[in-house]
């Protein structure tokens, strides 16, 4: 192999410019690829396809649609919700949004305050023998064969029977007195059917109950006396683009629509998910100019070499080659990826800075007449050595349950062993050529105050090697024991730039409304016989209220085809009565037609039962739809097993929210344990040493624990990207201590002892692996300057997380290597014991010309075995 690393040095050298050639060549077909990269936001992102609720959500959507935006109305001081009914401004400005919507090809249905009203009215206008037909005047003749009346005398027929004296019976014949007295005036002189809404003492009728309160089946349109909303539910399935412009033109069909006494208000998921994806397509490129900006200051001010800026040229190449690559390969790019190109930046820049580095270490300390020779045979393997390390650490997070972190492992592989190979060509090519044309002159580094400090950093006597190995177990068990006490941070609003104007409106709408989301069943039978049963419904109705009452702290307020008519005849006091099959179907047949396809499907085998739920977390959220999902299979007390062949499934945005939650929490702690375990096999075989595998990872363990034990001791809730953060940090960690102990080693066989090993090594590459450190953190740190919390948060930690890792391999690993070398543990069957010694001094070391016809070079003037 040093044979292999010699000519390869050799033909870099000699080969520069047609290095270059290949390279721009290389870039411009890779960086193609670029444009081939796809954005990804939607549920594929974290959801795989043969989840569950995957299919589940993907059945819901074909059959109720997809996503729902909300348009708000608050009414001014001293006005009422009725006021969008009977002002004709407010009513037509209603309906004209209405329809420009309904026209949108990525719009499924719209269901505004006025549909509701209509339903109602419908309800208490329509016979069931004609539920779709209007009668000419509603009078007193059209409301008693109506479908309500029918279903309110039902109702007091039952209980009637049951017991005539009861107190139910009372209470819905005093009901039933209270709503017909209302009625009376109006009835007695009749409702024209087609301009309903123009008598606000009808529109109170229609709104509200004998009690002057919100009727309960309209709260899902009507929240309170000041609030009302229309719901537009997107088509089902729709590709990310598709859903951002059905959500944008919700908010256009607002933008200049004035109301009479009310303020308008347009938010929902989808203009969230769209922030997310505008900011992945402008985030990425901002990010990764950030951390350039810093790295590029970093290098002038602390990498004193030639040519400072040259590691980030080529690490920018490498760069681009594996977006190039993802591209090609089809790994799209999330709110999870986007982090990749800030992170490849700060992991990947380290190789380049130890090469070039190392080429003026052999020019300027060893004078070494074969300096690119010398470089490519020492650095290269370890090089190498190091890319394998992070590639199996990140190999971890392929067995993610979520698919875009195994999308950011794969994107994290592919990077990082381009710019390795790029690391490695680029600066043998580049600086070999250099040389030849223009040696290097300059002092003695070793000297300056880098080198110094990593000395100073090592510098503890080796009698410490135990205790700091004790801490480092104890810290990494301490890390376990409060790992199961950490917390996610699970509402996915807090994951979004809290600043923007769509955050601001959804908090307003949490805040006016205590709604935040939608749960949906999806009840499916094999016909609509079955559906409509009266044993489905008594099921239905039972199922509604105690889910409502069940998890009445999650659940504000439910809404079916059923609903309408139970909460009818659903009286405080009263026993409940369920409405039959047939005045339920004769129901959903009076209703509006966008009523109709929010409840029922197309083919009518389908309903939803639609939960409006109050805002809290996805932890939460996840007992409640684990509960439901067990009761509806009979696998959980009480049973709520639907009848015969009719199943029952949860689904909607907050059961994908669950989802995602599980994956994330599926194996996050085991991903990093999982790391640990490759990298110590890889370097057990690779360094042919369970004991130098194991030294290379003492400061590593102290670096997972210590992030457990400090999010636990400050009570941090976790971003749900630290499922990344534990592997990112083993891979960044091993890095350096790989390096620190093949530099020990190759000391050691040049002669010095271990302690002067130690600090040959320490001073020789502190000037590298100080400057390297500062770029890798830069480069994680720059993801805390991320607008989305989700990123945000992410950044603060794992950079915090790797830079303990990286003080720890500079403090910890020096003193513990050379106590297990001066017990022969460290060196033996990696160095020639012939080659052993006790130096002390650092001195230059003769270099070996394994090329051929390559002429050794005079000292002082270095020329590269390219000349």
């Amino acid at each position: 192999m040093r044979q292999f690393w010699s000519n390869l040095a050799v033909f870099l050298g000699k080969r520069a410019g047609l290095v270059a050639a290949v390279g721009l060549l290389v870039t411009a077909i890779l960086g193609f690829g670029i444009t081939q990269l796809e954005f990804a936001t939607g549920q594929d992102s974290y959801l795989n396809q043969d989840d569950q609720v995957a299919k589940d959500n993907v059945a819901y959507q074909d059959l109720f649609g997809g996503q729902i935006m909300i348009v708000l109305f608050t009414m001014d001081e001293g006005r009422d919700v009725s006021e969008l009914a009977t002002v004709a401004e407010n009513r037509e400005a209603i309906e004209a949004a209405k329809a420009e919507l309904e026209d949108n090809p990525y719009v499924e249905a719209v269901v505004t305050p006025l549909d509701t009203l209509q339903f109602s009215q419908n309800l208490l206008a329509r016979s069931p023998d004609t539920p779709d037909t209007d009668p000419e005047v509603i009078d007193a003749a059209a409301a008693l064969g109506s479908i309500a009346n029918r279903t309110l005398e039902e109702a007091k027929a039952e209980a009637e029977a049951e017991d005539p004296d009861s107190e139910s019976t009372a209470i819905r014949t005093e009901d039933l007195e209270a709503t017909t007295e209302r009625l009376l005036p109006f009835l007695t002189e009749g409702v024209d059917p087609s301009t309903p809404f123009e008598d606000p003492g009808w529109v109170d009728v229609l709104l509200r109950d004998n009690d002057g309160n919100i009727r309960k089946p309209l709260l899902s349109s009507f929240f309170d006396d000041g609030h009302a909303q229309m719901i537009v539910r997107l088509k089902g399935n729709l590709g990310l683009e598709e859903e951002g412009e059905g959500a944008v033109a919700t908010k256009e069909a607002w933008a200049d629509v004035e109301l009479d006494g009310a303020d308008v208000l347009v938010t929902g998921a989808p203009v969230l998910l769209k922030d997310i994806n505008d900011y992945l397509r402008g985030g990425i490129l901002s990010l990764g100019a950030i951390a350039i900006a810093i790295m590029i200051v970093i290098l002038l001010l602390f990498f004193d070499v030639r040519w400072r800026l040259l590691p980030l040229g080529i690490v920018m190449i490498g760069v681009t080659w594996a977006f190039g690559m993802a591209g090609y390969v089809g790994i799209p790019l999330s709110v999870v990826t986007i982090a990749g190109l800030p992170v490849m930046l700060g992991v990947g820049i380290d190789y380049a800075i130890q090469m070039h580095a190392r080429i003026e270490e052999e020019v300027l300390i060893d004078r070494a007449t074969h300096p690119i020779q010398e470089t490519a045979r020492q650095l290269g393997p370890a090089l190498l050595v190091v890319t394998f390390d992070a590639i199996f650490a990140l190999a971890a997070l392929r067995f993610a349950k979520v698919p875009m972190i195994r999308d950011f492992a794969m994107l994290l592989v592919i990077g990082i062993a381009l710019i390795c190979f790029c690391s490695i060509i680029g600066p043998l090519a580049a600086l070999g050529a250099r040389e030849f044309r223009s040696p290097t002159k300059g002092r003695d580094f070793r000297e300056g105050r880098l080198g110094q400090a990593v000395v100073k950093l090592g510098s503890a006597p080796s009698v410490v090697a135990i205790p700091l190995m004790i801490a480092s177990l104890a810290i990494f068990a301490g890390g376990i024991l409060v790992e199961s006490e950490l917390t996610l941070q699970t509402d996915p609003v807090q994951w979004v730039n809290q600043d923007s104007q769509n955050r601001k409106d959804v908090a307003t709408l949490e805040e006016e409304t205590d709604a935040s989301s939608e749960l949906g069943v999806y009840v499916t039978a094999p016909d609509r016989d079955a559906l409509f049963s009266d044993d489905t419904m008594d099921w239905l109705d039972d199922v509604t209220d105690d889910a409502v009452d069940r998890y009445s702290d999650q659940l504000l307020v439910a809404s079916s085809v059923q609903t309408p008519l139970s909460e009818l005849v659903n009286l405080d006091g009263a026993d409940n009565a369920t409405p039959s099959g047939d005045l339920t179907y004769a129901a959903y047949e009076a209703a509006p037609p966008s009523v109709q396809r929010f409840t029922v499907s197309e083919d009518q085998s389908a309903l939803n039962l639609l939960f409006v739920t109050r805002p809290g977390s996805l932890e939460d959220r996840a007992v409640m739809v684990n509960d439901l999902r067990d009761r509806f299979a009979g696998e959980a007390e009480p049973s709520a097993e639907p009848p015969g062949e009719v199943a029952a499934t949860p689904s909607g945005l907050a059961v994908v929210g669950v989802g995602l939650l599980e994956n994330l929490e599926a194996n996050r702690v085991q991903l990093t344990y999982l790391a640990l375990a490759f990298v110590f096999v890889f370097l057990a075989i690779r360094l042919r040493s369970i004991v130098r595998s194991l030294l290379s990872l003492v400061p590593v363990l102290i670096a997972v624990g210590m992030a457990s034990l400090v999010a636990w001791a400050f009570s941090l809730k976790l971003s749900p990207m630290t499922a990344v953060g534990g592997p990112l940090v083993i891979a960044v960690c091993t890095e350096f201590t790989s390096l620190i102990l093949l530099r020990f080693l190759e000391e050691r066989g040049r002669g010095f002892s271990p302690q002067a090993a130690a600090d040959i090594a320490a001073g020789r590459t502190g000037r590298a692996f100080i400057v390297s450190a500062m770029t890798t953190a830069a480069g994680l740190a720059v993801i805390a300057t991320s607008s989305l919390p989700l990123l945000r948060d992410f950044g603060i930690i794992v950079a915090m997380n790797v830079v303990v890792a990286l003080f720890s391999a500079l403090i910890v690993l020096p003193p513990i290597m050379v106590w297990a070398e001066e017990r022969g543990w460290v060196s033996k069957g990696m160095v020639d014991p012939d080659l052993l010694g006790d130096k002390e001094q650092d001195e230059p070391t003769p270099t070996e010309n394994l090329v051929p016809g390559t002429p050794d070079q005079p000292t002082g003037d270095i020329a590269p075995e390219g000349a």
